[in-house]
């Protein structure tokens, strides 16, 4: 009787003991890793940072979208933008690519396209959509106005001047949209809309338009996506990466 009393009085300090070490251990306090991306990577790559957050262990992720003139290695641990040519950056860790969508309303009957005409359509060749050669048979009976929507992006602008299309932004031959948001309103409610949009817009109020080159094999239009650091990543900014180059 006595041996079990104090049996049960030594499991009572052992675990009195563990939990007062326990009470006394400090909790580790989670370190901010802070990160900026630009508003073309918001629509796809902020679902991709929330996801690979899970992953990480010692910090807490502060995501801040920018401008890409605005984005400041300075203030942040990781900058994610585009790049429409790999070989002329000097830094960056490549995480993916960033696919880009012709988009039109629902109600346009058209659904492939030529790149030529592609760039022709958001150039203001076309005024109507019946002049399109490829379109023209589809097109007949949709007798609309072409309404180049361009959506205001830094990013979307240095690729569009790399595939060497002059673009001339007027009220006569197009519309500026200063958000994904009212580019994808935009095109939903005019039915002669045209518009360039990153592919994680799209949405079932819009159309995607297949594009095809001279030889007729369909082609993608993408921006390369890279990740910036200030020095080697590691830890959990090196998870946080190795996580982003995972295709979700």
């Amino acid at each position: 009787m006595h041996a079990k009393v104090w049996l049960l009085i030594g499991v009572f300090v052992l675990l009195a003991a563990c939990q007062s070490a326990a009470l006394s251990t400090p909790q580790a306090t989670l370190q901010p890793l802070r990160v900026q991306l630009t508003p073309l990577l918001e629509p796809s790559w902020l679902p991709k940072l929330h996801a690979c957050s899970e992953y990480l262990t010692q910090s807490n992720l502060l995501i801040e979208v920018r401008e890409a003139s605005e984005l400041d290695l300075q203030s942040a641990d990781l900058i994610i933008r585009t790049s429409s040519d790999l070989k002329a950056e000097q830094a960056g860790t490549y995480l993916g690519a960033e696919r880009l969508a012709l988009v039109v309303n629902p109600k346009n009957p058209i659904i492939s396209l030529s790149q030529e005409e592609a760039m022709a359509l958001l150039s203001g060749a076309y005024a109507q959509w019946k002049e399109v050669p490829s379109s023209s048979a589809s097109a007949l009976a949709f007798d609309q106005t072409v309404k180049p929507i361009f959506l205001a992006d830094q990013e979307l602008d240095a690729f569009l001047s790399a595939a060497s299309l002059s673009l001339e932004i007027s009220p006569s031959k197009g519309e500026k949209a200063y958000s994904v948001e009212m580019a994808q309103q935009l095109i939903a409610e005019t039915p002669g809309a045209v518009g360039l949009l990153p592919a994680g817009a799209l949405t079932p109020a819009l159309k995607e338009v297949q594009l095809f080159d001279t030889n007729n094999q369909l082609i993608t239009w993408q921006l390369h996506v890279l990740g910036l650091t200030a020095g080697e990543p590691e830890g959990d900014l090196l998870q946080l990466m190795l996580c982003l180059q995972i295709d979700y």
